[in-house]
């Protein structure tokens, strides 16, 4: 059975303010989408690829695409209104015939690297999700006041890529939908929810999600690097 990565590029990035969705910003001289597809057209895990874009954004998409060799791409799909609805969007695309395992991962970390692709192939099986150990003290606050500080050796960022296999994680949408959740932040939150327990391993610091001016800034420091 196949094992797909659907890439999540279906937000606005209205934090980076400007005219484009900032998946479409370039990052060098490729956008940021191009990047983050290439890394899964190399991957010799992956079998295709879907691409789910703002709706109103597939042709543009599939211009910025033409240029290069991406023949693990079996669709350009338009997302939903939240993260998740897009998510769920390209869950119903690949309903009638289902990979094995669904990689997910956002368009806006263009940094992924091989090695995180193939252990999140490797390890989807069950579920999982790649994390930053906390540095600093992570602290919930409410309207301006601080109303605990959690344990900082227990608390992680989580990134993508996220691995699960496809029945699991169609079951996890279908019941967070049925419960009238429509803005999950992430999948491994939804799985989690559903019942199913989710291994954590490490990510990469320089797996950065381009959110912000500065993020883009990093993004170019990092890709100069490589």
């Amino acid at each position: 059975m196949k094992n797909y990565a659907i890439i999540l590029g279906g937000g606005a990035g209205t934090r980076l303010k400007g005219e484009i969705p900032k998946q479409f910003l370039l990052l060098g001289e490729r956008p940021i989408i191009v990047h983050t597809i290439a890394a899964f057209q190399q991957a010799p895990s992956i079998d295709a690829i879907l691409v789910v874009v703002p709706a109103g954004w597939k042709k543009r998409c599939t211009a910025d695409l033409k240029p290069y060799v991406f023949d693990k791409i079996q669709g350009v799909i338009a997302g939903g209104e939240t993260r998740q609805l897009s998510c769920w969007q390209a869950l119903q695309y690949l309903k009638a015939d289902p990979p094995h395992i669904c990689v997910v991962h956002d368009a806006a970390r263009p940094l992924v690297t091989a090695e995180m692709i193939e252990v999140a192939v490797r390890e989807g099986h069950k579920g999982m999700t790649f994390g930053l150990r906390a540095r600093d003290t992570i602290v919930e606050c409410r309207g301006g006041e601080i109303m605990r500080v959690s344990p900082r050796e227990q608390m992680y960022q989580v990134q993508t890529p996220q691995s699960f296999p496809f029945q699991t994680l169609w079951d996890a949408h279908c019941k967070a939908l049925a419960a009238g959740i429509r803005e999950a932040s992430d999948d491994a939150g939804l799985v989690l929810k559903a019942g199913n327990r989710l291994k954590v391993l490490e990510g990469d610091p320089r797996n950065i999600k381009i959110t912000d001016p500065f993020d883009l800034e990093l993004a170019q420091h990092f890709l100069r690097d490589r």
